[in-house]
């Protein structure tokens, strides 16, 4: 090869050389400006749902909330109820989770430990809570009957 070739082949190289650098350089550039504006996104929402992770770990308290005991006083399917709470407390568990996230991501630090804490783990024990359901409905159902029964057969103090 002649040495002009070898220059206009190096020339060439170099310009290829040049040119896949500046791609690179506008792709990186690209990348990094498509991560920040995610952070910022991320930013937002984390702030947002921290705002109001409270209100649905409370919803869903409040979902869960109808005791075994009282379905069965009620009338009510008490596995449905026993159910219920244990798929509430799961989803708490979850929603706090992602607040101790949210948290980390905003403050680059772990939230103290009394922030969104994990409910521990219980066994369900599904035919224990069932016996204690019915025992409560009992009782409950008992008592309302001897009120009843005073009411209609015993003289009342206050007339």
């Amino acid at each position: 090869m002649s040495n002009a070739r070898i220059d206009k082949a190096r020339a060439a190289a170099l310009k290829a050389q040049q040119d896949l650098e500046a791609a690179e350089a506008a792709e990186l550039a690209k990348a990094e400006q498509i991560a920040a504006e995610r952070a910022a996104k991320q930013r937002e929402l984390d702030t947002e749902f921290l705002a109001q992770w409270e209100k649905l770990d409370a919803e869903l308290m409040e979902a869960g909330s109808k005791s075994a005991g009282d379905a069965v006083y009620e009338g009510v399917d008490p596995v449905a109820a026993v159910a219920v709470f244990w798929v509430a407390r799961a989803k708490r568990n979850a929603v706090r989770q992602h607040a101790r996230d949210a948290y980390f991501r905003l403050h680059g630090e772990h939230p103290a430990d009394n922030f969104a804490a994990h409910l521990t783990h219980r066994d369900v024990m599904i035919a224990a809570q069932l016996d204690d359901a019915i025992s409560r409905a009992a009782t409950l159902h008992a008592a309302d009957l001897a009120d009843e029964l005073d009411a209609k057969w015993l003289v009342s103090e206050v007339e």
